[in-house]
């Protein structure tokens, strides 16, 4: 698995022309935003924070998928229990 990603950093570098150590950096950047933007969710759909603080955190589009997929789950989940 290190081989592999060791590999891909190296390949994606060459590409572009930049030094593997930014590539690190753009993929570690990228992968704590991420992060983030789950935390804020996760929170925002255990009532931990608003849908207004949610919102400014990490925009309306986000929290709206959230929504939307929580309420898949729900309703998958209703589904079951009434079959």
């Amino acid at each position: 698995m290190a081989t592999d990603l060791t590999e891909r950093v190296q390949e994606i570098a060459e590409a572009r022309d930049i030094p593997e150590s930014e590539i690190l950096e753009q993929a570690l950047e990228r992968g704590v935003k991420d992060l983030w933007i789950d935390l804020v969710l996760l929170r925002y759909v255990n009532d931990e924070i608003d849908r207004e603080t949610a919102v400014e955190l990490v925009r309306r589009d986000r929290v709206k998928r959230a929504e939307r997929d929580l309420q898949a789950v729900e309703d998958d989940v209703q589904w079951g229990l009434s079959a």
